[in-house]
């Protein structure tokens, strides 16, 4: 069981220096699709935002991704990750995947927000034990990579 200690410092230029907790930890295998160096983030909850978070890199202090609770925003989510997914994230049990949406959001001329859309085509599935994850591309088709987002 990972712990709540703090384990080490993570300098962000969006939230200041952070103490990470190995429980905030994530390790994502191959890195993020655009971002291939991009493996090692820390976890943070956005203030009155259940099921958002902030994955912030461990290793550059200006990468933070806005991502959601897939099954909390899209209930009737359903995806079949192969094999070898599963295997080399050593998910035993279903309920220890964690699954995240990467989100967009596109903002009008004047600085409004347009649209917020999230990618339910290539999730983010993290071990909950481990905190290991990977990047999944779903080969089905139902999903998209712009799924909006209800408020």
């Amino acid at each position: 069981m990972r712990d709540n200690l703090a384990v080490m410092q993570v300098a962000s230029s969006r939230f200041g220096t952070l103490d990470a907790t190995q429980d905030q930890l994530v390790s994502i295998d191959g890195g993020l699709l655009g971002f291939p160096d991009a493996t090692d983030f820390v976890r943070l909850p956005v203030d009155d935002a259940e099921g958002w978070l902030w994955l912030q890199s461990t290793t550059d202090t200006d990468l933070a991704f806005l991502v959601i609770s897939a099954f909390r925003f899209f209930p009737e989510y359903d995806i079949e990750l192969p094999d070898s997914d599963v295997n080399s994230l050593e998910l035993d049990d279903a309920a220890d995947a964690d699954v995240l949406a990467l989100v967009t959001i596109r903002y009008t001329e004047d600085g409004g927000v347009a649209s917020v859309t999230a990618n339910l085509l290539g999730p983010l599935v993290i071990n909950r034990r481990t905190g290991v994850g990977r990047q999944v591309v779903l080969s089905d088709s139902r999903h998209s990579t712009r799924e909006p987002v209800a408020g």
